[in-house]
This record gives structure tokens, sequence and C-alpha cells, in this order.
């Protein structure tokens, strides 16, 4: 550096401070519920959490008492499950593996006694969505498939009412109205538009540098959770020319992601939980962060982080004021 530049910066620092850096937030773990299995996915509705327990099958807790969480009711389908969604009185249960996997339907108007009610065994099924307004159909990210599942004609036969190839394995499915936007492992994120014809429905395509995992759309932006690569941010305004607009590279496994506001809650496998200002899509900071075991699964509700870690189970999280 020259004598002239040298001075200069040293009496803007004499004059002006040093430049302001914002502190990390802290998180504190509130509660915990060991489960049998590896947890995967944790889906909170009013005072229970559904969680996908891996080899534990399905895990019901009551989480009405953080103080003392406990389950309350289980169900053991002999496979693995990956994900789970709750609609009404049913959950949708994905099951990875070749045989006797697929969907698994169960009536949960008594999560004390889940009673099977139907199942599709025709796919590998990796995680499953059931959006509330749309009582017809649920969605199932299906390997190197995604799959638009009849769940309501006859619940007891759940059967594909569509059926896409797509590139890429397919992880997890999260719906916008008539548009999936799907997590595709190794080939970043697809778009399809299911008010588009079979043919045509594959309507974009964006290239993530690792694996995308998870997939959480907020706004005009999807945010993946991309393995090695940590967060990516993908501007989604138009769905046929879909981009990348920000990265943020965690220091785990990033699995899982949810947005709430802001901020973006990364399950980073052994990084913990990972929370990222994303108030500029393009240039997301970090904002604060906790360590677990190996973070799967993530779901923020009001002001709490339910987490689905692969050795502790079920996680209550809150940030200390």
């Amino acid at each position: 550096m020259h004598r002239r530049s040298f001075f200069l910066v040293l009496l803007a620092v004499l004059f002006c401070g040093r430049p302001e850096v914002t502190p990390e937030a802290n998180y504190t773990i509130i509660a915990e519920c060991t489960l049998p299995g590896y947890a995967k996915k944790v889906v909170p509705v009013d005072t229970l959490a559904y969680v996908a327990d891996g080899q534990g099958g399905l895990q019901i807790v009551d989480i009405s008492v953080p103080e003392s969480l406990h389950v309350i009711g289980e169900y053991q389908p002999d496979r693995d499950v990956g994900g789970v969604a709750v609609r009404d009185t049913f959950a949708y249960v994905a099951i990875g593996s070749s045989t006797s996997g697929g969907l698994l339907i169960l009536n949960i108007a008594d999560p004390t006694h889940p009673v099977f009610v139907g199942q599709d065994i025709s796919v590998y099924a990796f995680d499953v969505a059931a959006p509330e307004d749309d009582t017809m159909y649920v969605y199932i990210a299906a390997s190197y498939w995604f799959q638009v599942e009849d769940v309501h004609t006859f619940p007891q036969y759940p059967s594909f009412a569509r059926r896409f190839a797509v590139p890429g394995d397919t992880r997890h499915a999260f719906m916008v109205d008539s548009m999936a936007y799907l997590a595709c492992e190794q080939m970043g994120l697809q778009v399809v538009d299911l008010s588009q014809p079979d043919s045509t429905a594959l309507v974009g395509w964006a290239d993530t540098p690792s694996n995308a995992r998870n997939v959480f759309v907020s706004g005009s932006y999807a945010y993946v959770a991309d393995g090695r690569a940590g967060l990516i941010v993908i501007d989604v305004s138009d769905g046929t020319a879909p981009f990348v607009k920000g990265q943020y590279d965690t220091p785990g496994y990033a699995n899982g992601v949810h947005v709430s506001g802001t901020l973006a809650y990364v399950a980073d496998g052994d990084g913990g939980i990972q929370v990222i200002d994303v108030i500029d899509p393009g240039d997301p900071e970090l904002y604060g962060s906790i360590a677990t075991s190996y973070a799967n699964g993530i779901c923020v509700r009001n002001d709490t982080i339910f987490v689905a870690d692969r050795d502790m189970g079920l996680l209550l999280i809150v940030e200390e004021e």
C-alpha cells in the first residue's frame, strides 16, 4: 500500500470509526424428544408434531407443553419413512422402498391410534406434499418421477392421476397453486406447470452447484437446500426461465429449508441449524446458528423452530431475546 493511501485509511478509522459488525442472533434448544429412528422431516399441526422417523416409522409427538414432549401415537410400516404431510384427518406418508413402498394413507382422527386407509406401492417415495386447499390430490417426490396422486376418489386405492418423468432424483416438491417446484438432486430445481398438458408441463430448470435436497418458495424466489453448496436462492418470477440469484455456503450439508419473513432456516446436517438473512436475495448473510447432532428437516411456526434431527429426534428451538 502506498504511504498516502495508508494514512488515508488510518484517518478514516480514527475519525469515522471501524465498520459496525452486527452480532449474530443466539438460539436455544428448549425441548427435545428422543425417537426410535432417524428423524427426517417434521410437520407441526396444532398441538401435535408428525415426524417422519426413518426406520422408526411415523411418530406423533404431543408438543402442547414444550417442557414435556412425549410420543402419543405411532405407525410402523416396516419400511423407511422419509416424508409426511397432514391434511384434515389424514396423514400421507412417503415410504422409500422398492418393495411395499410408495404412498401410505393413515386416518389420524384419533392420533393415538393411526388407522391404515390405503397404499400405492407403485413408486419409491422420498416425500409428499398435501396443500390444504387441494382435497383431491397429493404430490409425490418419487425419485425419477413426479407424481400427482388421486387420494379422494377411492382413498383406499390411491393411484396416480398424472405422472412426469423428470431428470435427476426428485427429493422434494413444493406446490404453489398449479406450479410445482422440484428439488431434483444433481439436476437442481425443476419447475412443472400443472395447468399445461403433460407434454409441455416441465417449463423451467435452474442448475445448482451441488445436490438439491429441499425447496421452499416465498414470493418470487425459491430457496434450495443444496447439500454441500448450502443455501441457493433462485429467482422464479418467470417460471420458464429461473436463474440463481444468490448463495450462502453453509458449513454442513443442507438437507432442509424453511423461509419465514426475511429469514431462511436451513437444516444443515452436522452444521446444525443455520439461519440466513435473505432480505437481499442476491447477497444472503448469516443471521445466527445453533449446533445440533445432524439436522435433516425443519419447519418454523410462529417463533418456534421445529427440527427433525437424525440422532437427537425432535427439537424445539427459539431465538434468545
